[in-house]
């Protein structure tokens, strides 16, 4: 009997050395292996900067210059039925002639005022680090509006109005670059 109890007592022994050991093993292994992190908690994305301040700035400058164009054609219209009727007229007063230049003048300084809108939104841009793409589509966009300047001053309005338009879709390309959604 006493045989059977040091047995017992080596086996129970034994049993809860072997426990321990596979207890402690896995305990390495749990410290060993890199923790996968849990399904549910998923890595919050960098947020994205709101950028709907600046968007509405550049889709009102967009506005103003599509109206803008709209007004440019009717004027144009003008301008070139006057410069016809003083090419076919050698009789047209030299006031009628006067007076077509004076709208020429006008309708040029409208399209440096539209520019220097454009130009003024771009410098506003330009000191912020996180629309520097958009400050240079801007500043194209400004460029684009100098040629149509320097067009309608020398009297080709068709290129200044194809211009223009390349502002407004130099406008858009900037709204666009801000990825809104």
């Amino acid at each position: 009997m006493k045989r059977v109890t040091i047995f017992t007592a080596i086996v129970l022994i034994a049993l809860g050395a072997l426990s321990q050991a596979h207890s402690f093993a896995q305990q390495l292994q749990q410290k060993q292996r890199p923790r996968k992190p849990a399904t549910g908690a998923k890595a919050k994305p960098t947020p994205t900067p709101d950028m709907r301040a600046e968007a509405a700035q550049v889709a009102a400058q967009i506005k103003k210059v599509s109206n803008f164009i709209y007004i440019y054609g009717k004027i144009v219209n003008g301008l070139q039925f006057a410069d016809e009727q003083s090419k076919n007229d050698d009789k047209a007063s030299a006031k009628v002639q006067a007076l077509n230049k004076e709208n020429r003048d006008k309708l040029v300084a409208s399209i440096d005022g539209v520019r220097a809108e454009i130009a003024l939104l771009a410098k506003g841009f330009e000191s912020n680090p996180r629309m520097q793409v958009q400050y240079l589509k801007l500043n194209s966009a400004a460029g684009a509006a100098l040629d149509a300047e320097r067009l309608a001053a020398t009297g080709q309005y068709d290129d200044a109005g194809k211009s223009l338009v390349t502002v407004v879709e130099r406008l858009t390309d900037t709204v666009m670059s801000m990825r809104l959604l």
